[in-house]
């Protein structure tokens, strides 16, 4: 677990998850319409609160302009931005904190 906030193992990585695929595939990602940041061997992401800052920094940018989950999933035109830990479990999406 990391010591700082008890969420997972690090090292962290995030998914950029095109959103017709993210509620179908979101636990495969064999296919080149997903984006990993944090996978590489050196400057592995630790912190947790760093690693989240970042997702949900990412995720505004591919969707500037969704206000509600209902907006974030028109035409499924969005993408999905996910925490993994090391052992691969979905800590976070960052597509939650849109009102319903």
């Amino acid at each position: 677990m990391n010591e700082d906030n008890n969420i997972g193992k690090p090292p962290y990585r995030i998914a950029v998850i095109d959103l017709i695929d993210a509620y179908h595939y979101a636990d495969f990602f064999e296919d080149s319409r997903y984006a990993w940041f944090g996978w590489q061997d050196y400057a592995q992401y630790t912190k947790y609160d760093i690693v989240l800052a970042l997702a949900d920094r990412l995720f505004w940018a591919f969707n500037p302009d969704a206000k509600t989950q209902a907006d974030w999933t028109k035409w499924e035109a969005g993408y999905d931005v996910r925490i993994y830990d090391a052992e691969s479990n979905c800590l976070y999406k960052a597509h939650t904190k849109l009102p319903k």
